[in-house]
This record gives C-alpha cells, structure tokens and sequence, in this order.
C-alpha cells in the first residue's frame, strides 16, 4: 500500500533531478550548436547539437529550457542547410580540391 503511494507521485527531488539534467541537455546542446559553425564541414557537432537538443526538449518543462532546445535545434539545422548550400553550389571547385588532394597523398 506504501509502495503504492511512492509509485503515484514522484518525489519534489526526482522532479528538480529530471529537471536539472534536462536544463543540462539544453544548454549543452546550445553550446554545441554555436560550436559547430567553428569548423563548417564538421557535421557531427551540429548532428550532436540536434540529437541534445531534441531529449532536453522532449522532457522540459520550464520555458528557458525548451527555448535553449528550440534554438540548439536550429542552430543545427541551420548548419545543414548552410553546408547542403556550399556544397551545391561550389561542386566543382570541391571535386577539384578532392582530386588534388588525392594527387598529393
């Protein structure tokens, strides 16, 4: 019957714990997100900002938190679409760099 009760509501504890790694989630997504235009090419930051971002968004519930999410998110996808737009549009001059660099290794 106890146990019951414990299982019903979580303790104040358990909420600020759940809480306190979700505002760690967002803020290190966010880092993550502004970090990732450092080195253009480097997708894994912003696929890693993207995935942080989404987990601290799915368990927030203070306002500060899913908005640090909401703005890693775009950080992240706004590097997508900027490396999808350097890469559409200097194709050739990007083959040339990889033919010479494969000359010179």
């Amino acid at each position: 019957m106890v146990q019951d009760d414990m299982d019903a509501a979580p303790s104040a504890e358990a909420l600020w714990l759940v809480q306190g790694r979700t505002e760690g989630l967002a803020i290190a997504a966010l880092a993550t997100g502004l970090v990732s235009f450092v080195n253009l090419l480097g997708v894994e930051k912003g696929l890693l900002a993207l995935v942080l971002g989404v987990l601290a968004l799915r368990d927030s519930i203070l306002t500060k938190t899913r908005r640090r999410a909401k703005i890693a998110i775009s950080l992240a996808l706004l590097q997508f679409a900027t490396i999808a737009f350097i890469i559409y549009h200097f194709y050739t001059h990007f083959y040339q760099l990889v033919r010479l660099m494969k000359q010179l290794g």
